[in-house]
């Protein structure tokens, strides 16, 4: 889209330009006629020319708008091409990070789970009060939670990063 507003902007000028410069026009005409005895051929040839010296003024100022037309719209197309490059980047960024979340929470719940299967074996021989068997199971809980998170976290990024590399 933007390289067509750029192509737009350049044909207006084109446009614009071609409204100053002058225009020359040839035709010719042939005839036959055989009303009267004998064979008449008739040709007719004729030209104009047009220049447009009225316009000159006015004309060359409206070409130096459209002139400024054509680098603005170069200048916004390499302006929001740098930015969608940055939001891309930005991104994939934004997905790396919340895959590594992911992968983080998924060891903290092999932690967790480890740590409330030493607590219940303790707590079944009798060695911890059963708030620290809660407590684990707590931290068990919130490590699960944790992992449904960032999941969901990946997912969404994963989803923003495809749309906006047109995925």
């Amino acid at each position: 889209l933007l390289e067509s507003g750029v192509m737009a902007a350049k044909l207006k000028e084109k446009i614009e330009l071609g409204k100053l410069l002058p225009s020359v026009g040839v035709g010719i005409s042939y005839g036959y006629q055989n009303l009267l005895p004998g064979n008449h051929f008739s040709m007719t040839c004729f030209a104009t020319v047009s220049i447009p010296i009225s316009d000159w003024w006015g004309g060359s100022h409206v070409l130096s708008r459209q002139k400024q037309a054509v680098t603005l719209a170069e200048f916004q197309k390499e302006d929001t091409s740098r930015k969608l490059i940055i939001q891309m980047n930005t991104l994939k960024n934004d997905l790396n990070e919340s895959y590594e979340q992911w992968k983080l929470s998924q060891s903290s719940i092999t932690s967790a789970s480890e740590n409330l299967r030493l607590n219940m074996n303790y707590y079944s021989a009798g060695l911890i009060k059963m708030s620290d068997l809660l407590e684990s199971q707590v931290l068990y809980q919130q490590a699960m939670d944790k992992k449904a998170e960032s999941y969901a976290k990946y997912m969404i990024k994963s989803a923003e990063y495809q749309n906006a590399t047109g995925r």
